[in-house]
């Protein structure tokens, strides 16, 4: 649909709610058939005032935050771009740890590749982009798993083909996990483990019901989307290469 016209729709709809109308005695609905004559039909005064805002919507958007030396993209069982961003969320929760003097060590992250909705591009990084990358409102939540618990999310896990880790590695057989290691360890079944994600994953979606099963949790309250920005431009800043490879931390086994 075209924008501006969803905008305008909504305006109208404010418009008439924020009325002086003490109480609704009626109403009525139409069917509106949406196609392309439909959808470019635009309001010329409403665009002029909307215009300011939008060019500076625009203005923000395309600031410039990081420069990639690699374009990176999302698939599986794993993933440059996959990687590069499990690991910033995985840095992230610690420093929110630190900031706010938690004795907890974060060591495992987890992204699902469906929340991945756009790759990064080669060169200049911009805000636009890391908005495309997600879109959702998702904030960072860290949840506690006994290592059992663990081992049952890397063998869902491995019935989805990969998802996007970090701490954590494994081999896919058939649809089971195998050789699962956490910081490079055996995974220990008797060890609790903190878990870094998103609110979406932490409340079960993406079927990743063994999460609802933490015996902690944590919301920080920290947009997914600004853990993004800020740790780009902080690696921008430092001077930090803002690449990822693939590594083997998913691997199929024959």
């Amino acid at each position: 649909m075209n924008i501006r016209l969803l905008i305008s729709i909504i305006a109208a709809f404010i418009l008439v709610s924020c009325s002086t109308f003490t109480h609704t005695t009626t109403y009525e609905y139409k069917n509106l058939s949406i196609s392309d004559v439909s959808d470019s039909i635009t309001d010329q005064q409403f665009d002029a005032v909307l215009q300011p805002y939008k060019e500076e919507i625009d203005q923000k958007m395309s600031e410039v935050i990081a420069r990639s030396n690699n374009g990176m993209a999302s698939y599986r069982p794993e993933s440059p771009l996959s990687n590069f961003l499990t690991d910033l969320l995985l840095k992230s929760a610690k420093y929110y740890c630190k900031k706010n003097e938690l004795d907890i060590k974060p060591q495992i992250a987890l992204f699902n590749h469906g929340g991945i909705r756009a790759s990064i591009p080669k060169g200049e990084i911009r805000i636009r982009n890391a908005y495309e990358i997600m879109p959702f409102e998702n904030e960072m939540v860290m949840v506690l798993l006994t290592g059992k618990q663990v081992i049952i999310l890397a063998d869902y896990i491995a019935t989805r083909k990969g998802e996007g880790v970090a701490g954590i590695s494994f081999g896919m057989m058939t649809d089971k996990a195998i050789d699962i290691k956490i910081q490079g360890m055996k995974v220990d079944e008797n060890k609790h483990y903190w878990l870094v994600t998103n609110d979406y994953i932490a409340n079960g979606g993406d079927g990743m019901k063994v999460l609802t099963w933490a015996s902690e949790r944590i919301d920080t309250g920290w947009k997914l989307r600004d853990v993004i920005i800020e740790g780009l431009q902080f690696m921008d800043k430092n001077d930090q290469t803002i690449d990822a490879e693939t590594d083997g931390r998913i691997y199929y086994v024959d």
